[in-house]
């Protein structure tokens, strides 16, 4: 990934992060846009390990994907969770934000394994859809070649149906009381893979 195609990647992400009632309900308040870039720099590092990371030929939109049996942190992860979380999240939310993952995981189909998208966003007040069609012919041809379903959530009401139309279906909806948002679980299961 060269530097021009790093930037607009942190920037879009960055974006999504402010638009997502989960993520802003537990940074810290003082400096939100360095806040949202620290946690926007970890989630790239994280994911380009596992080669999660795509970024639309327009680049107008990036996803942040992974699959479940991949998904594995190693020491230099955790201290850079460590800082990121010291740096810009608030000392106060640390166990209710891993109680509420580790809440938000278990929720999730017991499937052995599943590509996970953690992150969708697309350049604001962007009108084309080229760039989302892009991202969804990458994810639902992975998805095809490896026989494996699709895992996605959202605390954004209006994405629903988005997600539906590409093919997700709601399979549950949580409300978590503690910080008042609602969450909901889509998953598009494993298609036959396309003939050529």
């Amino acid at each position: 990934m060269n530097q021009t195609d790093q930037e607009i990647i942190i920037s879009i992400v960055s974006n999504a992060f402010e638009q997502n009632p989960r993520i802003t309900a537990m940074m810290k308040k003082k400096d939100p846009s360095r806040s949202v870039r620290l946690m926007t720099e970890y989630a790239c590092q994280l994911v380009e390990k596992f080669d999660g990371i795509y970024l639309s030929e327009d680049k107008t939109t990036v996803l942040f994907y992974y699959l479940e049996s991949q998904y594995k942190r190693g020491f230099i992860d955790y201290l850079r969770y460590s800082k990121m979380f010291m740096q810009a999240i608030r000392p106060s939310q640390l166990m209710p934000t891993l109680k509420r993952e580790k809440h938000i995981k278990s929720l999730r189909p017991d499937y052995e394994d599943y590509i996970y998208v953690w992150v969708l966003g697309s350049v604001p007040n962007n009108k084309s859809l080229r760039g989302l069609v892009d991202i969804r012919d990458h994810l639902f041809g992975l998805s095809e070649k490896l026989q494996l379903p699709i895992l996605i959530e959202t605390t954004v009401e209006k994405l629903l149906k988005l997600y539906r139309y590409v093919g997700f279906e709601e399979y549950h909806k949580w409300h978590d009381t503690e910080t008042g948002i609602d969450v909901w679980f889509l998953e598009r299961k494993v298609h036959p893979p396309r003939r050529a």
